[in-house]
C-alpha cells in the first residue's frame, strides 16, 4: 500500500514508491516547481537509470539501489535518502574515516562512520564534516569496490568530483587543517555485498492506506505523487505557494563550512564562489523572475512609492530559471564571479492607477495600471466597431 506523505522539518516529502526510501519534496524540484526549472541532474546521475523527472511528473521505476547520487546531485536537495546526515563523531584524536555501508562492520575502524554510498556525498556534506572533524582530518575510504558495485562510478571514484571541489575551495581560503582525501585500502571482492543495506532506523512510512483508498489513489495519481495544477508558465502563477521556496540546504552547508575555514585562514570567499545576475535589458516588473526563483535569491522590496528587485547571491544556487522566465529577456546569470553583498539590480518607482486604485510600474506617459488599460483598450476598439471611427 502507498504510505501517506510525511513531514521533515516542516516540509513534506513523498516517498516515490512503495519499497523505495527515496523521498521527494515537490515544492523544491526545479522541472515540478516551473516549466523553466531545467533541470535533470537526478536523473543524469542515476547510475540505475530508473529516476524521471518532468514538468509534470516524478516516476521511479524497480530498481532503486538507494546510493543516494540522485541526492547528492540536487541543488535545492528537493530529494532525500536516509543515511547522509551524521549527528556525532567518534571520538579520539584520530581523522575520520568515512566508508561505504556495504563494508561489514567488524572490518570498519573505531573512528569510521558509515554511509549508504559514498558517491552519495556532496560537497556541502564533505565540506561539513571536514568542519566537524575540527582538525582531526576527514578520509573517504576507498575499498576497491567501486568499479565493481552497481552504483559505482566506472573507472572515476564516485565521491571524487565532490572531493575535488572541496580541496580546491579550501585551498582557496587557505584553510590551514588537513584536506579532506581518498584513502585506499583494498578488499577482496568476494566480501562486497550485493546490497547497500537500510539504514538502521528506516523512516516510518505512517499509516497505510485502506484497500479503497488506494485503488481510488492510484487511478488518480499513477506515479506516486499528488495530481496538481499545471505548473507556473508564462502567466507567472507559481505552482507552489511562497513560504515553499526555501534557501538550498546543500548551498548553505557548503556556504558555511568554506566561511568557517576562510577565518582560519585569514582571508575570504573569493568572488568565484558566487553567481553573478546582470540586468541586460529593461526590466518591465512583471515579477515573474522571483516568482521561479526557487530559493528567494531574488526578490522585491517595496517602499512607499517603489519597488526595487533584489539579489542575494548567497542564495542563488545559478540555476537560471530567472532569466528563462524574464517575458523582456532582461536577465543574465553566471555560475561565477558575483559579489557577496545583497544588491539591487533595478528600482522601479511606482504610481497608482487613476481607475482601479492599484499601485503598478508605469511606462512612459501611462496612467493606468496593464489590467484597466487593457480594458480602456478593448472598449474603445468595441466601440470604433459598432459606431465606427470618430473623427
Amino acid at each position: 500500500m502507498r504510505p501517506e506523505p510525511h513531514e521533515d522539518m516542516g516540509t513534506t516529502f513523498h516517498l516515490l514508491t512503495d519499497g523505495a526510501r527515496l523521498r521527494l519534496d515537490e515544492g523544491a524540484c526545479l522541472p515540478l516547481r516551473s516549466d523553466f526549472g531545467g533541470c535533470r541532474a537526478c536523473a543524469t546521475s542515476c547510475p540505475a537509470k530508473v529516476l524521471d523527472v518532468s514538468v509534470d511528473r516524478a516516476a521511479l521505476a524497480d530498481g532503486c539501489l538507494h546510493c543516494g547520487r540522485c541526492v547528492a546531485a540536487c541543488p535545492t536537495e528537493a530529494l532525500q535518502l536516509d543515511g547522509f546526515d551524521v549527528d556525532e563523531l567518534p571520538a579520539g584524536p584520530q581523522p575520520i574515516e568515512v566508508e561505504c555501508a556495504k563494508v561489514p562492520a567488524n572490518l570498519r575502524t573505531a573512528q569510521s562512520i558509515a554511509v549508504p554510498c559514498l558517491g552519495g556525498l556532496s560537497a556541502g556534506r564533505i565540506a561539513a564534516l571536514h568542519e566537524a572533524a575540527g582538525g582531526r582530518g576527514i578520509s573517504l575510504v576507498d575499498r576497491g569496490w567501486c568499479g565493481r558495485c552497481s552504483a559505482g562510478g566506472g573507472s572515476a571514484h564516485p565521491a571524487g568530483a565532490a572531493l575535488d571541489r572541496v580541496v580546491l575551495w579550501l585551498d582557496a581560503v587557505h584553510d590551514p587543517r588537513p584536506a579532506p582525501r581518498l584513502l585506499s585500502r583494498p578488499l577482496p571482492a568476494e566480501q562486497m555485498p550485493a546490497e547497500i543495506p537500510a539504514p538502521p532506523e528506516p523512516v516510518d512510512p505512517g499509516p497505510a492506506l485502506s484497500r479503497r483508498q488506494f485503488f481510488r489513489t492510484l487511478a488518480s495519481d499513477p506515479v506516486g505523487r499528488t495530481r496538481r495544477a499545471a505548473p507556473m508558465g508564462g502567466d507567472g502563477r507559481a505552482a507552489f505557494p511562497t513560504n515553499q521556496r526555501r534557501e538550498s540546504p546543500e548551498r548553505r552547508r557548503l556556504l558555511d563550512a568554506l566561511d568557517a575555514a576562510a577565518g582560519r585562514g585569514a582571508t575570504t570567499l573569493p568572488s568565484e564562489f558566487f553567481p553573478r545576475l546582470s540586468v541586460i535589458g529593461v526590466c518591465a516588473d512583471h515579477r515573474v523572475c522571483t516568482a521561479a526563483c526557487p530559493t528567494g535569491a531574488l526578490k522585491v522590496v517595496a517602499t512607499e512609492g517603489a519597488a526595487s528587485l533584489t539579489f542575494a547571491s548567497t542564495a542563488c544556487i545559478g540555476c537560471g530559471a530567472c532569466a528563462r522566465s524574464c517575458p523582456e529577456g532582461a536577465l543574465a546569470v553566471e555560475t561565477h564571479g558575483g559579489e557577496r553583498a545583497p544588491m539591487v539590480l533595478v528600482h522601479h518607482t511606482q504610481q497608482v492607477c487613476s481607475t482601479c486604485g492599484d499601485v503598478f510600474t508605469p511606462r512612459t506617459g501611462e496612467a493606468l495600471c496593464p489590467a484597466c488599460s487593457k480594458t480602456q483598450r478593448f472598449i474603445g476598439d468595441a466601440m470604433s466597431q459598432l459606431f465606427g471611427a470618430r473623427h
